[in-house]
This record gives structure tokens, sequence and C-alpha cells, in this order.
């Protein structure tokens, strides 16, 4: 099979001005844990994107999978809770809180930040938890028709929170089938029923989905392919993962598994001669008997409501060794961690993959992988959105077969006719080339920098949009090194000045005015490189500075407008 390994996307956000410290992305990050797992799983990963890239402290989602307390039921709006309820005599704390590894450290509400998880697991929910007995068991293995419900909760709640338009979502195990369970799952009209719009072609909102080590294709483990060594047998989730099952009294043959690959709830249902699962209601809506359309077919996404064509996907797979006779990453065998279609990754055309060689439990720790799979597309076509006047972080890293080009897309919503101011900064990163296309997405200007800073300018005649793709040079610590991107809403030179009479030319090296003018004059080169910058509280009509000759790009700032013209300088 073929394997790509691909680059780290430019992480960008919008953050409220409010926390100037936190680090801008253009959409939030949300965690996906699996099977007897936690918020804790993807705690390594999630606090190298705080401390090294500053964007933002670890906000968690609480849900309850199983609020009914009983294993043999499954009613998906009897189970998943996701707003604080009582049971008993306990008050039940679920929805927006920190992260603390303790318990009893939990603060509710989130703070600004772009990085968020999901946790399902009761023991980590205030009231679920006793020394004597814990409620809602197996909150954290149920089965993937609610967890796909409650991720869709978790997001609008993450929208609404930070004002974003879409999310990027990363799942590791059972984590990456509660991703598609949410993206794919349709009713009998062909309705999105977890979408947070249900009737757009992007309801979904989201931007990017990466999956770690999860079981595309169903993971057996054991012998008898309905048990398992690792976990309870019985549990929601593990009949949800099987690939196939034993041969039952209801079924004809060994059928396959009925949540992933399709058929009718009855085949798996206790007999006199069978004792199976604790319930067999795979779509949890009170009935056991109904057909179920699987999430795959054969070796890819079922085309009866696949995967969403304008997301771009990232499958990371993994082998550590070999369990069972079974080549993977210790708890999935590595032909079953990616969809593909002959040796190409699917959904055909939108779909990368990547090796690595850790086992299962540790994959979530792999930072390095994690920020390189969440490479920002370089096709335009899924270009993410960056807003003027707010600046964002940009990344390079290795592309596929460790190609050491990477290409990041953007695009913003512009005024036709305006003039824009293109920047990118931090000298120690590794963009060197930047390319502007119009609304049509045809190449309208491109410019070689080698290094930043840079800026340009673009003026947007009748386009409504306007996309850049920011070229950088991977080498291995080049994802350290972000660059800065900000797209400034400039003025059309003199006519939106400080007044329409007012004029600058260079001589005798200095920098002269018609008028007395104060505020922040800033020199560039016609590649970018900034090479005067001073400020001026009191009104002038000189500037001393020496140039060499050539033709440069003047910016005057005061509190009231902006001055952007040519200046030329002759020898």
């Amino acid at each position: 099979m073929k394997k790509f390994i691909i680059s780290f996307f430019a992480f960008l956000y919008l953050v409220p001005e409010v926390f100037p410290q936190i680090k801008k992305i253009p959409y939030p990050i949300i965690f996906v844990h699996g099977l007897k797992s936690s918020d804790k799983t993807f705690k390594t990963t999630m606090e190298f994107l705080n401390e090294h890239y500053h964007l933002g402290p670890i906000n968690v989602f609480d849900v309850v999978l199983n609020a009914d307390n009983d294993d043999e039921t499954a009613v998906l709006e009897e189970d998943v809770k996701y707003e604080d309820f009582h049971f008993g005599d306990r008050d039940i704390n679920v929805g927006r809180r920190n992260y603390a590894d303790d318990i009893d450290d939990f603060v509710d509400g989130w703070q600004p930040s772009y990085i968020f998880a999901v946790n399902f697991q009761e023991e980590r929910i205030r009231g679920a938890a006793g020394f004597w007995n814990d409620y809602f068991d197996y909150s954290d293995q149920a089965a993937a028709f609610k967890q796909g419900y409650a991720l869709g909760k978790v997001i609008k709640e993450v929208l609404d929170f930070t004002g974003a338009n879409k999310v990027i979502l990363v799942g590791h195990s059972m984590g990456g089938i509660a991703i598609r369970e949410y993206l794919q799952r349709t009713d009998e009209n062909h309705i999105h029923t977890n979408w947070i719009d249900p009737y757009s072609e992007d309801g979904h909102k989201v931007a990017k989905v990466l999956t770690l080590g999860t079981p595309h294709l169903g993971s057996n483990t054991g012998l008898d392919p309905t048990k398992s060594s690792v976990l309870n047998e019985k549990t929601e989730a593990v009949r949800d993962l099987k690939w196939a099952y034993d041969s039952y009294t209801n079924c004809n043959g060994s059928p396959v598994g009925i949540y992933l690959f399709g058929g009718n709830e009855n085949c798996i249902a206790d007999t006199d001669d069978n004792e199976t699962f604790y319930n067999v209601d795979i779509n949890c809506n009170g009935s056991t008997t109904d057909n179920i359309i699987g999430i795959d077919f054969s070796t890819y996404d079922n085309p009866v409501m696949p995967l969403p064509e304008n997301i771009p996907y990232t499958w990371v797979t993994s082998i550590y060794g070999s369990t069972g006779g079974l080549t993977g990453d210790g708890a999935v065998a590595i032909e079953r961690q990616w969809l593909y279609v002959g040796n190409e990754p699917a959904p055909l055309g939108i779909t990368d993959t990547m090796m690595t060689d850790v086992f299962h439990t540790s994959e979530p720790d792999d930072y390095y992988t994690v920020i390189r799979g969440l490479d920002e597309p370089s096709n335009i076509d899924f270009a993410y959105m960056i807003i003027p006047d707010t600046q964002y972080l940009g990344f390079t890293t290795y592309q596929m077969n460790m190609e050491n080009i990477d290409a990041d897309a953007y695009y913003f919503r512009c005024e036709p006719n305006t003039n824009y101011i293109i920047n990118i900064d931090n000298e120690q990163s590794f963009a060197h080339r930047i390319e502007i296309y119009n609304s049509n997405k045809q190449l309208i200007k491109e410019v070689n920098f080698y290094t930043p800073p840079y800026q340009g300018e673009i003026t947007t005649g009748e386009d409504s949009v306007i996309y850049l793709k920011i070229y950088g040079h991977a080498t291995p610590i080049s994802f350290l090194y972000p660059y800065e991107l900000t797209v400034t809403k400039g003025i059309q030179y003199i006519e939106n000045a400080f007044s329409t009479n007012l004029k600058a030319y260079y001589s005798e090296g200095s920098l002269h005015f018609n008028k007395s003018v104060s505020g922040r004059f800033e020199l560039y080169t016609l590649s970018g490189q900034k090479v005067f910058s001073a400020n001026k509280t009191q009104p002038t009509k000189n500037i001393n500075i020496k140039l060499p000759a050539g033709i440069y790009t003047l910016s005057v700032n005061n509190k009231e407008k902006r001055y952007i013209t040519k200046i030329a300088v002759v020898r």
C-alpha cells in the first residue's frame, strides 16, 4: 500500500483581542479520545500546542453516554447528557470545564483558546464517580451512534464559544469512528442527523479531519471475534468495532460487523445457545430488529452515506510490531487503520496517509506526527479562512515522500476595488514565497522573498475573495518556528491619505514632505524587506535616512489615516 508523509498545516485562529497573549489560528481543534480513554489521552500534544505555540489553555467538554445507568438499553436521548442533570441523590456536572489531572481541580467554564478535548469517561465526570460505586458504567465504551451524536453537540458549543465558522477534528482509535459517525450518518431522507446545519453543503462545520490508529475497517482481538482480552467484550463500542462475529443462531453463516458493514440487529441478539452483548440496539432507538446501514463498504466509506468531499482527510497508521499474527500498532491491524481504493487513500483525491512506528496507546502523545498530520491543505479549494487585520501563525513541515516544499493555502473575504497589505513576518521562520489568486482562482501575483519579513500589496478590483499560497522550505526544526501572517485593509494611496495634497520624495539623504506630518513611518523594499521604521510624535517635514538606489514603499500611519506611496531613490 502507498503511504504518504505529509506536513503540518498552518495553525491559524482568531482569539478575542482582550487576550493578546493567545496566538491565533483560523479554526479551533477538538481532540476526540477512544475506548477506555478520556480527555487525558492527548495531554502531551495539547500541552505542547499551548506551551510552545501559545494557542491557549486546554478546554474540556464532558458528556455522559449512559445516563440511564442501564447497560441493557440504549436510547439516544435518554443516554446522552451534555447539560447538568440529577441522578438519584447526585448532581451530575457535565459540559464546559478546564483541563486538570485531578477531578478535584476541575473548574467550570472555558478560557479563550482553541484547544478543546472531549471526555466521555464516567470516572472523570463530577458526580458520576464514587469511592464505592461509579454511575454510568461504560460511558467511554458507548455506541458509535451516541458518540457521533454527542460530538455534534460539542462542535456547536465550541463554535458558539469561539465565534469560528469551522473546527478541526483529531481522533484517536474509536475517536476517529465517532468523527465518521458525526460526518456520515443520514436518515431515510438522506438528511445528516448530527450536523450543525443538516441542510447546508458544509453544515458539518469541519475544516479538517485527522485520525490516529483508528480501526476504520474494524478491530477484532482474541481468538473469538466477539471477545477481547483487553476490554469488556460485551460493551456497545466493542460490539460496533467488530468486523465479524461468531456464527449465531439468528444469522446465516459468520456475519460481518453490523455497525461497520450493515445488517439486521437481530442477528446478534441473545438466544438459548448464544449470549452476545449487553444490548444489540446499534442505532439506539429502543428497537432491536432494525436494518443498519454501515459506515463502510468493503475497504472504503459507504457510498450510500459517504464522507463529505469538501473536507481534507489524513489517516495516520502505525506498524509497531505483530500481535496475534496481525501486523499493526498492537491493537489494530495495519490494513484496517485506513480507508482505501486499491493502493490509494479514500476518499480519493482528498485524503493522505502517514506511517509511523508508535504503539497504539502512545499515538496521541506523538505530537510531531499530530502536527504534521494537521497540515493545512495546499489546494486552494480547501483554503483556510483568515480575517483581515488579524495576525495568524503558519507552519512549515515536510510533505509526502519527505518533499521539503510546503504550501499553505488561505483565503480572505475582501471589499472590491480596495487595497490590501499582506505581511509575512518572523525572520526565524522558513517561509520564502507567496502566490496570490483572484476570485476565479487565477494566479495574479507571485513573489520570492527568500526570508521574512515580506510586505506586498494587492488591489482587489472586482474580486470579493482573494486566495494566498505561502510556501516554506521544510527542515527537521522548521515546525518550531512559525511565520506570522497578517492581511491589512489598506488605503488606496494618496486619495485616502491624510489629505489629497500630501506629497513625499527622497533627496540628499532625507525623506521630504510638502507638509508636516506625524505618526509611524516605515519603508520597505519591493521584495517586502523592512529597511526603516520610526515613530514621530511631533509633526515633521523631513526624516534623515540614507537609502541605496531603488524603489521603496513608504507607509505612514497615525491615529486618523494611513498614507502609502512609492518612493524612488536615484543616484
